[in-house]
């Protein structure tokens, strides 16, 4: 996080895009937690449904590129938040799933 480029009220404007920005605010004590949680929630999501790295991944918050994330500036440093690394490796560990017939 780049505080000079993403200010608080940045970082405000991306938490009230969403509902329940309240609830986030006192659930995680602060906006820069909020939504740093969120991002890591959304960044996961679009790494894990396309199978992507981190430069796939931000890529795909790219508006520039056609893509974009809705709510969400790019995540390649240039407003402020990058995306350095994602990993996804044990977020399904098979020794951790059940799997019964019908």
């Amino acid at each position: 996080i780049d505080h000079d480029v993403m200010t608080e009220e940045k970082l405000h404007q991306i938490n009230n895009f969403w509902s329940d920005s309240e609830y986030r605010l006192n659930k995680h004590g602060s906006v820069l937690n909020a939504v740093l949680i969120m991002l890591a929630q959304h960044a996961l999501l679009i790494a894990i449904s396309s199978d992507l790295n981190a430069y796939g991944v931000v890529c795909e918050f790219d508006w520039n590129d056609g893509s974009g994330q809705e709510g969400w500036p790019p995540m390649d440093g240039s407003e402020g938040i990058r995306i350095t690394d994602i990993d996804t490796s044990g977020i399904f560990d098979p020794d951790d799933m059940t799997v019964k017939a019908a």
